[in-house]
């Protein structure tokens, strides 16, 4: 499931792995791993952790898991004005390049993708993905819709 609403230049995103009828024992292994590395990546946002710190994390938590070669890019984004002639903000990127100090107030996305290759068990592509809120705190995940095996297996 991929959304992208835009009103006005503001945008948002949801994501989400999903699978109709049953799911294989490859592919719900993988799924559960990205699911928890979401999850991880999430806990690590927060007032200043660098988006370069969150990505080394993240990137050994999948490599303990003998998953980091499926990773596709990186971890996340900034949210809030796009524009087609600018883009976004390359500066708030969850990428293993990018010092950038979390600060309260920036809007950010936590979307950790595996993907696996045809032929191979669990081919296909995961992707949870949420917008959080950095808080004084932590973090707010403003999202609002459930992810993971037990809400989006359908059919």
């Amino acid at each position: 499931l991929n959304t992208f609403p835009m009103i006005s230049g503001y945008y948002t995103a949801l994501e989400r792995t999903m699978f109709v009828g049953e799911v294989d024992d490859a592919s719900l292994r993988i799924w559960e791993a990205n699911v928890a590395a979401h999850e991880y990546g999430m806990s690590l946002l927060r007032p200043g952790a660098s988006c370069a710190e969150v990505t080394q994390k993240i990137n050994a938590f999948l490599a303990e898991r003998d998953l980091l070669q499926y990773r596709t890019f990186g971890y996340g984004h900034s949210f809030g004005v796009l524009s087609h002639y600018y883009g976004r903000e390359a500066g708030l990127e969850l990428r293993e390049d990018i010092d950038t100090i979390l600060q309260p107030g920036m809007v950010i996305s936590m979307e950790p993708m595996l993907t696996i290759a045809q032929g191979q068990p669990g081919a296909g592509g995961y992707r949870e993905h949420d917008i959080l809120l950095i808080t004084r705190d932590g973090n707010e995940d403003i999202t609002g819709y459930p992810y993971g095996p037990a809400f989006n297996v359908v059919g």
